[in-house]
């Protein structure tokens, strides 16, 4: 009988029925010497490790995977990134620093040739976008106005974007029912039409139906995204008491300001003291509701004390994956859209400005 057990425990490994719990990276990576800090993300917590002689040697585990892995070089005062997308599983880097941050892909991996193939795909016009940069930042050094310099390369960086909107497309038509091109569904949210969208979800294997990141891609086939005078999106979504509420319920007669921002984004941080303060100066005419994309409560919890405890704060445990971000399009926090009190769109302003009031007061006076 033990006999029996030992040779069905074999057989089981032997197929890979125990799946492997941690991601283990080895290999080597030149130019770096042993006293230079390294640190890989991706688990619940950065970990610290080091080189011996170029050699990597480093594990951690992986809460969700595959996702997105980074490995951060501490180089004097600078610091030099390179992300993979991997799974728990053991992979090889065979690279150098001159390498990083694009050039390095990971080894015996089951997703992250796939990453580097979509990277390839539109290295070719990063460099054009970057170079036309380089341009831009050299002339307006050299006495020219910005606006001019924009307007003047506004075309040429216009084709490039839609050029890469369109291999992006046409990556995802192909690669949909992978977990990388799932990924990627929410990083074009904005970019895509809905016709786009549509086609996508015709794509998708039956088998994939119930992933959270194909509910969201239908969500985006049975919405737009708004033009000024459209009706608001409602959804639901939980308070600070992790109590359902329902955007809807915020609409009482007033204004409506809806806030996407999130405890992790600097510019956040920075704004929310002051939006406390326009909350509270506006608070007769403009109802405040804070949407923390974060998915859990305690970063919510978090961003609320930033605003000084106060005000409306909402979230959503599907975080960036929820039907609202879908449906509003949000790629950027922090971003404000205004509602009418009959709940008509009328303004979105992305990133924190100092002229926040003076932009609603405008609207609404």
């Amino acid at each position: 009988m033990t006999n029996r057990i030992i040779v069905l425990i074999t057989l089981l490994l032997s197929v890979g029925i125990f799946a492997q719990d941690k991601l283990h990276i080895t290999g080597k990576i030149t130019g770096i010497d042993n006293k230079t800090k390294l640190s890989i993300s991706g688990g619940e917590k950065e970990k610290e490790f080091y080189l011996k002689d170029g050699v990597i040697d480093v594990e951690v585990s992986l809460k969700e995977a595959p996702t997105s892995v980074s490995i951060s070089v501490y180089d004097d005062n600078d610091i030099i990134r390179t992300y993979f997308y991997l799974g728990n599983e053991s992979v090889t880097i065979d690279a150098s620093i001159d390498d990083f941050p694009n050039e390095v892909v990971a080894k015996n991996s089951k997703y992250d040739g796939l990453r580097y193939e979509n990277y390839l795909l539109s290295k070719d016009l990063d460099k054009k976008s970057n170079d036309i940069d380089e341009i831009i930042e050299k002339e307006i050094e050299e006495g020219t106005k910005s606006e001019v310099v924009y307007a003047k390369y506004k075309d040429e960086l216009d084709t490039i974007r839609k050029e890469y909107v369109r291999r992006q497309y046409e990556f995802l038509k192909k690669h949909i029912n992978t977990d990388y091109g799932r990924r990627l569904i929410r990083f074009y949210q904005d970019q895509f039409t809905v016709e786009q969208f549509k086609t996508l979800y015709s794509l998708v294997d039956s088998v994939n139906m119930d992933r959270s990141e194909i509910k969201f891609l239908k969500v985006l086939c049975d919405s737009k995204q708004l033009e000024i005078g459209d009706m608001y999106y409602d959804f639901t979504a939980l308070n600070l008491k992790n109590k359902e509420v329902r955007f809807s319920d915020y609409y009482n007669g007033k204004y409506v300001l809806l806030d996407f921002s999130n405890v992790y984004c600097w510019f956040c941080g920075k704004a929310a003291p002051k939006t406390a303060v326009i909350e509270e100066e506006l608070k007769d005419k403009v109802m405040y509701v804070t949407y923390h994309t974060g998915d859990n409560l305690q970063e919510a919890q978090k961003y609320y004390e930033l605003k000084g405890k106060k005000g409306n704060i909402i979230w959503n445990k599907e975080g960036h994956l929820h039907p609202a971000m879908a449906m509003y399009r949000n790629m950027s926090t922090p971003s404000y859209l205004l509602f009418s009190p009959e709940g008509k769109f009328i303004k979105e302003i992305n990133g924190f400005n100092a002229d926040l009031k003076a932009i609603i007061l405008k609207e609404i006076e």
